[in-house]
């Protein structure tokens, strides 16, 4: 859904999403007709090879034109075969609207804009990354800006000697470290995503030898992550920060890092756990 193309052949079209299961009692309308032709009686007796992520065109009236898988049978996990498909399907879609049906615009996108500070606040901005090799799209770097504020900053001031830093407050940004993948970890009942709210861990600050006009320091230590279900699920990683001070104040003026860790994505259907590599990138924003 990233590639270029297909996000020029969906401009023309309003985009909305749902998440939920078969057995919920708020399904809308749309998603019923959908996976009542998806799971129709007698397709187990198909060789199938089908996600859990379905894609619907619907007409100006609400109505549902087609649908699909959107992995599919041919190369499945694979990118290039899965938007050759995707495109495909969306220009049979967009062929059988009614007459009025859009365009899809042949012009190139203008670049994309990181997510950042249009106030001037500054704050951390996180690329987090998920090295799973059987899902592609989860290798696609996700962006957020987390605006912070002077107190945000406080436990990172100059450190005047080497001392110690509880991971615990910077949680505001370490908690947007988890994999980009919508239904990773769900909460059953609100259909929401659980959400990180334990972050714990020592990072060990200490300053760096002066360099120009500015000074320098290092933060390093083993974080570790969890998030709000009720099972005390988790995963942890390195973080390793380094921070800049004018010559003449301890406040903090840029910081820049990465944390690298395993997190252990559970297969429920074959009842094993695979160790997958999760990657975040730190810069302060603006500058």
């Amino acid at each position: 859904m990233s590639d270029p193309r297909v996000v020029a052949a969906l401009k023309p079209y309003i985009i909305t999403a749902w998440s939920g299961h078969r057995g919920d009692a708020d399904i809308p309308k749309t998603i019923r007709e959908v996976w009542a032709h998806k799971f129709r009686p007698g397709r187990q007796k198909q060789p199938i090879q089908q996600s859990n992520v379905d894609i619907a065109i619907l007409s100006p009236r609400g109505e549902l034109v087609h649908s699909f898988d959107a992995v599919g049978k041919a190369g499945y996990g694979r990118a290039p075969e899965m938007v050759n498909r995707t495109l495909t399907q969306i220009r049979y879609a967009t062929s059988h609207l009614p007459s009025s049906r859009p365009r899809i615009s042949s012009r190139k996108l203008s670049l994309f804009r990181l997510p950042g500070s249009r106030t001037g606040q500054t704050g951390l901005r996180v690329f987090v990354t998920f090295d799973d090799q059987l899902m592609p799209a989860y290798r696609r770097p996700v962006v957020e800006f987390v605006p912070l504020n002077r107190h945000d900053w406080l436990p990172l001031t100059w450190p005047e000697k080497k001392r110690d830093v509880d991971a615990s407050l910077l949680a505001k940004w370490l908690s947007q470290v988890y994999p980009p993948g919508v239904m990773e970890r769900v909460d059953k009942v609100t259909k929401r995503p659980f959400a990180i709210t334990r972050v714990s861990g020592t990072l060990s600050l200490s300053p760096q030898t002066p360099y120009g006009g500015e000074r320098y320091a290092v933060a390093s230590g083993r974080v570790r992550l969890g998030d709000s279900s009720d099972d005390d699920f988790s995963y942890s990683g390195n973080l390793d920060l380094v921070l800049t001070y004018t010559r003449d104040a301890p406040e903090v003026q840029t910081v820049k890092g990465i944390f690298r860790g395993l997190y252990p994505r559970t297969d429920r259907f074959r009842g094993t756990t695979r160790q997958i590599a999760l990657y975040a990138v730190f810069e302060t924003c603006p500058r």
